[in-house]
């Protein structure tokens, strides 16, 4: 099982990333919002509620709105996702890189 200060780590890259350019394909942008909602469920130390605070703000203004679900509205209702707990999931990056797009 993964931790929840490497989970924290991991979002960390993945804010960085989508800071500098996302680079990887779509389906590895899925798998790094995967790892935010684990946040969610996470067991996190009092001390780590500010940085992740700060990186979900460093992240919002890397990427824009997107008009549904980037899981698609399938999954969405599958899983039960909302637009205001799971906001993360409607966010595309500002700068997607060629791989990004061939998806």
């Amino acid at each position: 099982m993964i931790r929840a200060d490497q989970l924290l780590e991991q979002w960390a890259r993945t804010v960085d990333d989508v800071e500098h350019g996302y680079a990887l394909t779509y389906e590895d942008y899925l798998n790094d919002l995967d790892v935010r909602r684990a946040l969610d469920d996470a067991l996190l130390s009092d001390a780590a509620h500010k940085p992740l605070a700060s990186l979900d703000a460093r992240f919002q203004a890397a990427t824009f709105p997107s008009g549904e679900c980037v899981w698609g509205v399938e999954n969405e209702k599958a899983e039960g996702w909302s637009r205001v707990a799971h906001w993360y999931y409607w966010r595309l990056p500002t700068h997607p890189g060629p791989a990004f797009h061939a998806d």
